[in-house]
Order: C-alpha cells, then sequence, then structure tokens
C-alpha cells in the first residue's frame, strides 16, 4: 500500500483502532485527525504525516495521553517520529521532563518567601521578602504591611521603586523589604505584593502579585537597669540610700517583659521608668512627682507598680512629669503635669492627672517611633503620628516647635496638624524636632544653634526654622533628637550625628557638626522610639544584637563597670539586646531571654 487519502481513520464500529505491534503507517498526507487507542513510536512506524492538525490517542503503549518516547520539541515545533507541527506556539500544558525546551517565555513566580507563607511563628521578621526564580526590576505600586486583627490597618507602605530593594541571589532576584519600626509580638500580619509591581528585565512581562499572613512569636524578654538609683529608677525595690548607682546591668525581676518606654531627662528629680509586659499590661516606678506613676497618688515607687489596663502598647514621657501611652485600639491617654496644655486635654496648665486621661481619637499609631516628647524649661512639646500618616503636635511653641510656621508662645492645648499625610517617625527634645516621611526623606525644624537641623547652616545662617525644612537623602529610616543633636539610621544601617559638639557626636573629634556624619559601622539598628540619646551619652543598638555606647559615662551608664568617658562607640556586655531606653543617669534595656 503506497498511499492512503483519508480524513479520519477510525474502526467499523467508529471507534478508535489498535494498531498492532509492527504495523508501517507512512504516506498519509491529509488527514485531519489520526485518531488511535494505542500508538507506540517504538513498534508502530509512523511517518510522512504531515497535515494533521490533532493526534487523537495515546503515544505510548499504556496510560493517559503524553509527550513521552521518541518526542522532540525544539524551535522548529513538536517532532514525534515524522508527525512535523511546527508552529505550536499558543499551548497552555506540555507534557515531559523539558530537556529541550527553548524560546518559551517564562512566568514570574517566586521561589521563596520570607517569612513563609501562614507561618505563625515569625521570631523576628528581618529581610522580608521574595526570591524570584529570574530577574525582576521594579514595576508600579507599592508593597504594603497591614495588620490583621485591626480591619486590615495599614502599617507601613514600601514603594517598589525606592524603599523596596533589590539584590542578586542563586535563581534570579532577591527583593527586600525593612520595615521601620520592629513588628510587635504575638502579631497577625498581612504582606501584599500587587500586580504589576515587578517585572521581569526586559520589562514586557508582569508579575502576577500574591498576598499572604504570617503571625509573629511571642517572645521572652528581661529587662536591665544599671546607672542612677534616685528615686529607686533601679527597680530594685531598694531606695538610693539602700542601693547606690551601679556601673554595670542587673536585672528587673520578670521574664514577661514588653516594650521599654523612653523616658528621658537632665535633672536628678522627677524622673521615672515604664516598661509593658507581653500581656498588655504597663508598669512604671521612680519619682512621682505630680503623678505622673498614675497610681491615682504622689507617692515614689522603687519597684514596679502596674497601671490599670490590660492592652497597652507603649508608654513615652520626658522628664516624667507628663506622660503618655497608646492603647492597642489607638486611643491615647496622658496623665501627669499639664504644663502648656502638654496632656492634649484642651485644658489649663495646672490641671494635673494622677491617673490617665484619653485624648480624643481612636487612631493614633502604637508603633515604635510614632510619639515624641520633648521638654525646655519645664515647656513641654508634643508630637504623635496617626495610622493614616498624619503627624499632629501640642503644647509650647516656644521656638516655633509646633511646626505650624507661627508665632513663637503661641501654645495649643489640644492636637493640631502639621502639612501632610505620609509621616512615619517623629522625635524632638522640645527645642529642636526631627521627622520622616515613608519615602525616606528626613525632615527638622525649630532651633538651629549648633547645626543640628542639619542643614548645613550656622545659628547666624539659620537662627530657627518653625515648618519643616528637609535634609538631604532619601534613605533615613528613622532619626532621633535630642539636646541639641539628633542621630539618623538609614536604611543600609548606616549612623549619622550632627549638631553640638564633642565626643557626643562619637567621632572622637571636638567639632560640631551643621550636616550628617557618619558614625563608623553599618550595621546599626533601626532604632525605632528606644534609642538611648541624652545631653551626656549616647547608646544605640545594632543588628547582632550588640549595644554600643559613648560619652561622659556619669554614674556607670555606659556600664563598663567605671565612669570613664569614652569619646567613641565602646560595647555593652550582652548580645541579645533588643531595645533602650535612656534618661540621662540611668538605663533601662530589653534583652531576649535565651532559650
Amino acid at each position: 500500500m503506497s498511499q492512503i487519502n483519508v480524513n479520519r481513520i477510525k474502526d467499523s464500529n467508529e471507534g478508535a483502532p489498535d494498531f498492532p505491534s509492527g504495523v508501517n503507517v507512512s504516506g498519509i498526507t491529509s488527514t485531519v485527525t489520526l485518531g488511535v487507542t494505542n500508538l507506540n513510536t517504538t513498534n508502530v512506524n509512523v511517518s510522512g504525516v504531515v497535515t494533521a492538525t490533532t493526534l487523537d490517542g495515546n503515544l505510548l503503549a499504556t496510560g493517559t495521553p503524553t509527550l513521552g518516547l521518541g518526542v522532540t520539541i525544539n524551535t522548529s515545533g513538536l517532532n514525534i517520529s515524522g508527525v512535523a507541527t511546527a508552529g505550536i506556539v499558543s499551548a497552555t500544558t506540555l507534557y515531559g521532563d523539558g530537556t529541550n525546551l527553548t524560546g518559551i517565555a517564562l512566568t514570574i513566580a517566586p521561589l521563596n518567601y520570607n517569612p513563609s507563607i501562614n507561618d505563625m511563628k515569625v521570631p523576628e521578621a528581618t529581610g522580608i521578602g521574595l526570591t524570584f526564580n529570574q530577574g525582576v526590576k521594579a514595576g508600579s505600586g507599592n508593597v504594603t504591611l497591614s495588620l490583621v486583627s485591626v480591619g486590615s490597618t495599614l502599617v507601613e507602605n514600601f514603594s517598589v521603586g525606592s524603599s523596596v530593594t533589590y539584590g542578586d541571589s542563586d535563581y534570579g532576584t532577591t527583593v527586600t523589604i525593612t520595615p521601620t519600626s520592629s513588628l510587635d509580638q504575638n502579631t497577625a500580619y498581612a504582606l501584599s505584593y500587587p500586580s504589576g509591581a515587578f517585572t521581569n528585565l526586559g520589562g514586557d512581562l508582569d508579575y502576577v502579585g500574591t498576598a499572604y499572613t504570617f503571625k509573629t512569636i511571642l517572645q521572652e524578654y528581661t529587662i536591665w537597669s544599671w546607672g542612677s538609683n534616685s528615686y529607686g529608677l533601679l527597680g530594685q525595690n531598694q531606695a538610693e540610700a539602700q542601693v547606690g548607682n551601679t556601673s554595670s546591668p542587673v536585672q528587673i525581676p520578670g521574664i514577661t517583659w514588653g516594650s521599654v518606654g523612653n523616658f528621658n531627662g537632665d535633672t536628678p528629680s522627677r524622673r521615672a521608668k515604664a516598661a509593658t509586659k507581653t500581656d498588655g499590661t504597663l508598669w512604671m516606678w521612680g519619682s512621682n512627682a505630680e503623678g505622673m506613676l498614675g497610681q491615682n497618688d504622689l507617692t515614689q515607687r522603687s519597684s514596679p507598680v502596674q497601671i490599670p489596663g490590660t492592652t497597652w502598647s507603649g508608654a513615652f514621657g520626658w522628664w516624667g512629669t507628663s506622660i503618655r501611652a497608646v492603647k492597642t485600639d489607638g486611643t491615647m491617654w496622658a496623665w501627669g503635669k499639664n504644663s502648656t496644655g502638654s496632656l492634649g486635654l484642651n485644658e489649663g496648665t495646672n490641671a494635673h492627672k494622677s491617673s490617665p486621661v484619653q485624648i480624643p481619637g481612636t487612631t493614633w499609631s502604637t508603633g515604635d517611633g510614632k510619639n515624641a516628647m520633648g521638654d525646655i524649661s519645664g515647656d513641654v512639646l508634643q508630637f504623635a503620628i496617626k495610622t493614616d500618616g498624619t503627624l499632629w503636635a501640642w503644647g509650647s511653641n516656644s521656638r516655633g516647635g509646633l511646626g505650624q510656621n507661627s508665632p513663637d508662645n503661641s501654645d495649643v492645648s489640644s492636637p493640631v496638624q502639621i502639612p501632610g499625610t505620609t509621616w512615619n517617625t517623629v522625635t524632638t527634645d522640645g527645642q529642636s524636632t526631627g521627622a520622616t516621611k515613608t519615602d525616606g526623606t528626613a525632615w527638622t525644624w525649630g532651633m538651629n544653634e549648633y547645626g543640628q537641623l542639619g542643614h548645613n547652616q550656622s545659628e547666624n545662617q539659620l537662627y530657627r526654622s518653625s515648618s519643616p525644612i528637609q535634609i538631604p537623602g532619601t534613605t533615613w529610616a528613622n532619626i532621633k533628637s535630642s539636646n541639641d543633636k539628633m542621630y539618623g539610621v538609614k536604611t543600609d544601617g548606616t549612623l549619622w550625628g550632627w549638631g553640638v559638639y564633642s565626643y557626643l557626636l562619637g567621632q572622637n573629634s571636638p567639632d560640631s557638626y551643621s550636616s550628617p556624619t557618619q558614625i563608623p559601622g553599618t550595621t546599626w539598628k533601626v532604632f525605632g522610639g528606644n534609642a538611648g540619646i541624652t545631653w551626656h551619652n549616647q547608646i544605640f543598638p545594632k543588628t547582632d544584637g550588640t549595644l554600643w555606647g559613648w560619652g561622659n559615662n556619669s554614674d556607670g551608664v555606659l556600664g563598663q563597670n567605671n565612669q570613664t568617658a569614652q569619646d567613641s562607640p565602646v560595647q555593652i556586655s550582652g548580645t541579645t539586646w533588643n531595645a533602650i531606653a535612656n534618661s540621662g543617669y540611668s538605663i533601662l534595656a530589653q534583652q531576649l531571654l535565651e532559650e
């Protein structure tokens, strides 16, 4: 038989026939459908079939239809022992090991997730991101990190063009986001990578996007104190007459401590300490002038006492006279001294409170660096960021500190908004204020006696600014202000200082700086609200869990078991430090409990 021209090969019952082993099928030139049950390419010789559009049947002796014996796929098409199917370009499914696949577009797909999808025990979310199966670049849109439990409340936006970093991996590209503030413990978060956020390097293929959740682990922490024991600040249940100053850390009882409140100050009087526990309770100790321990009395305490409530997220204050804390439901509470309306309750300056009173609003941010308070000569200035990215100020406006571009001494006793909706962190010492935005920019305002506004201008050039002015750069993660100087940490882990002279900037130099100057090192931690900065000394954490300090070391606050001043960073013993609060003469620090 030299040639059979047919439209369809079927048996007499319209079924696909079985070809016996050894059958020679050749010369079929115009078949539309070659229908068989078993087409064994080893035993059946199929050749010369050049125009078939459908191959109906098995390519193996038994089993599900699949590409198998004698099959190759190349740029010319599909070749099956003489069945030429060049030009097949729209197949959605191909079977086989793909050894000879070429010229087929590769879908952008994640190979690795950090944290893992639905991970319920994330110890510390660092290096958050995806590793893709090929090289990618920024597309358009924002990666978002949100809270799952509070109606998907936005925690932070990350622009794929600026605040997402890109690096090579063994497979393709790893993209990484770095939250400005540490994630809360025992909290469910949602990550969203929108469609089109990334493209292949050629720019002609979009990533389809993904969204998933993870939960941070409930970790156990101890807290340690050292330095001055004025008013029982060391928390050892002993007055200063019983236990004096200590120049090395001593533990405060308990292993379930959460955040440490950054209660700063320069004078030995009217100071307090605060810390939360993992159960949401808030504890304070120390001086209780003006009722800042929240106990509805004026009695000082030398060991922690609980403030009523179980949903506190953190506490913030200055000089221990005006206290402010935020709860997990977004409400804010204030107590203590009400100088210049600093409690934000729209009341007179003598309306002090010895127990918490709510400041209006339910969308105040709870994270590190979202709240700040400063005090210059009794004039208290306060700032807070809401979950919508707006920044609010109240209290003293001496030196234009409220950022309203308004005259000095126009104090306000309830929050007023500073223009903008993308504020991320805020800091103040009561005299000079700084803040960062979600786009990585940093802004300062207030007094500039020592160049602490960071604009490369002396006091004679820029005496003060009553509205925010940008500091050069777009990779600022956070900045921190204290007594005529500021520090800033960038997303690359570098630490920068500017302002007042001498060793306080860690430069081993007596000079002042009116623009940011780098302090050695590239692994400084994004410090949130917990950076230990005062007029006398500074203590900062690194990403490896170490703690470093420098300054005059009065009362042994540098934890070196001595009182020798240091003009460049020295390490404090330990490698699991997490946060630091510095009141000038005494230190409170949080340490991860090692398993």
